[in-house]
C-alpha cells in the first residue's frame, strides 16, 4: 500500500501509546495552566462579569412592582417616566381607576411577583372616602400603599394620617421617592437583595479567582489541547486525512467556545430565572455562594463546549472505522435517552436546564451521522484508491 495513500504503517507497542499520550496530555496541561496564569491578572474583571447572567436575575427579582394611580395624566405621566427609570423598581403601570389597581393587586397577590408599592393620587379617592385598604380587604400580601397630595394644608392629609397612611407631597422629590422605595422594599423583604454574592471564608476570593482563570484557560487554550488531542489520534488516519489537522482543529475550537457561549449567554439566563423567579417561593432567602456560582459555571460551560464536539468526535471515529452510519442509526434511541440522563447529571435539578442540554445533543448526534456518512465515503474511496495502486502480481 502506497505510504502517500494509507495508514501509517508504524507499530506502536501499548507503552509507546501510553508515553505518547502521557506527552500529549502533559502538553494540553501545561497550555492550560499558562493560559490560566496569564488570566490571573484579569481575573477580577473576568470574575465581575461572569457573574452577571445571575446578578441580572437577582437584581431584577429584588426590584419593588411598583402601580402609580393618578388622575392627571400629564404629572403621572411624569412620574411614571420617573419609576420607570429607577433602577429598584419595576414599573407595572399608570391607572386612574382605584378600583381596577385593586383587582390587579388581587390578581397578582397569586403570582411570585405580587404588587409591592402602589402610589395613590389623593385627587382619585371617590366621594366615599374609599382607601386601598378598604378594596383589599381579605388580601394577605398587601402592598405598601403611599399617598400624593398636592398641597400638605390639605384637609386630606390629616385624614389620611389619622388612618396611619403614608402621605408625601406630588410630584415627590427624588430623596423621598428613593425612601419610599426602600420602605417598600423592606416591607416586601426585598431590602438588600441582588446586592452581592457570598464567601464563606476568606480564602473564597482567592479561589474563585483560580477557578475563573481556570475556565477561561480552558477555553482560550483550547486549539492547544485539542491539536495534542489529535496528533495522538493521527496515526490512524489516512494520510490525505491527516493534512487536514489545522480546519479540524479550528473547527473542533470554533464549537467549543460556541458550546461555552450558549451555556453563557442562553442557558444561564433562562436557568437562573426558572431557578430564581419561577421555583423559589418568597418564603425562602436566598444567599448565592461565589464558590457555588463558579463551580457550575465550570461545570455547565465546559460540558456545553463537548456537547458541541459531538458531530465532530462522531466523524473522527467513522474516519478511523471505529463506528458507521449505520450502527450510530441502530442505536439512536439509545442516545435519545442517553442525552436526557447526561442532561440530568450535568445540569441543576430544573426540567429547562436538561432540555437545554439534551436537545443540543440530539441534534448534534444526527449532525454526526451525516459527517460520519460523508466520512465512510472517504475512507472507502481512499481504500478503493490504495487497493488500485498496488502491483498485480504476474
Amino acid at each position: 500500500m502506497s505510504s502517500e495513500r494509507g495508514l501509517d504503517e508504524t507499530k506502536y507497542t501499548l507503552t509507546e501509546h501510553l508515553t505518547e499520550l502521557r506527552t500529549r496530555l502533559g502538553k494540553a496541561l501545561l497550555a492550560v495552566v499558562l493560559t490560566m496564569c496569564g488570566a490571573l491578572v484579569f481575573a477580577p474583571e473576568v470574575l465581575e462579569y461572569s457573574i452577571q447572567p445571575l446578578m441580572r436575575v437577582l437584581t431584577d427579582r429584588a426590584r419593588v412592582e411598583t402601580l402609580l394611580v393618578h388622575a392627571d395624566d400629564d404629572e403621572g405621566k411624569a412620574l411614571a417616566d420617573r419609576l420607570e427609570e429607577h433602577s429598584r423598581v419595576h414599573f407595572l403601570g399608570l391607572q386612574g381607576d382605584l378600583s381596577k389597581v385593586a383587582d390587579e393587586i388581587r390578581s397578582r397577590a397569586k403570582t411570585p411577583r405580587p404588587v409591592d408599592l402602589v402610589l395613590v393620587d389623593s385627587a382619585t379617592i371617590g366621594a366615599e372616602g374609599a382607601l386601598v385598604s378598604d378594596l383589599l380587604e381579605g388580601v394577605e400580601a398587601s402592598p405598601f400603599v403611599v399617598y400624593l397630595v398636592k398641597d400638605a394644608k390639605d384637609p386630606m392629609v390629616a385624614e389620611l394620617q389619622l388612618e396611619g397612611a403614608a402621605v408625601i407631597l406630588s410630584p415627590p422629590r427624588a430623596p423621598v421617592l428613593n425612601r419610599v422605595v426602600r420602605r417598600a422594599a423592606a416591607a416586601a423583604g426585598k431590602a438588600g437583595m441582588g446586592d452581592k454574592l457570598v464567601v464563606l471564608s476568606p480564602l473564597d476570593p482567592f479561589f474563585a479567582y483560580i477557578k475563573i482563570a481556570l475556565v477561561v484557560g480552558i477555553f482560550l487554550a483550547c486549539p492547544i489541547w485539542l491539536y495534542q488531542l489529535w496528533m495522538f489520534v493521527a496515526p490512524g488516519l489516512y494520510s490525505h486525512e491527516r493534512k487536514v489537522v489545522l480546519p479540524a482543529v479550528l473547527s473542533a475550537s470554533g464549537l467549543f467556545m460556541a458550546g461555552g457561549a450558549f451555556a453563557y449567554y442562553a442557558m444561564f439566563p433562562m436557568m437562573f430565572d426558572v431557578l430564581v423567579n419561577q421555583m423559589m417561593p418568597d418564603t425562602l432567602a436566598g444567599s448565592f455562594t461565589v464558590d457555588n456560582y463558579l463551580g457550575l459555571l465550570l461545570r455547565m460551560t465546559v460540558a456545553f463546549g463537548v456537547v458541541f464536539e459531538l458531530p465532530l468526535f462522531m466523524a473522527m471515529l467513522a474516519a478511523i472505522g471505529v463506528v458507521t452510519p449505520e450502527l450510530l442509526r441502530k442505536y439512536r434511541r439509545y442516545a435519545i435517552v442517553i442525552a436526557f440522563i447526561v442532561g440530568a447529571l450535568l445540569t441543576p435539578a430544573d426540567p429547562l436546564s436538561q432540555v437545554m442540554m439534551a436537545v443540543p445533543l440530539i441534534v448534534f448526534y444526527e449532525v454526526g451521522i451525516l459527517l460520519a456518512s460523508t466520512m465512510q465515503k472517504r475512507r472507502e474511496a481512499a481504500q478503493a484508491a490504495a487497493l488500485d495502486d498496488e502491483p498485480v502480481a504476474d
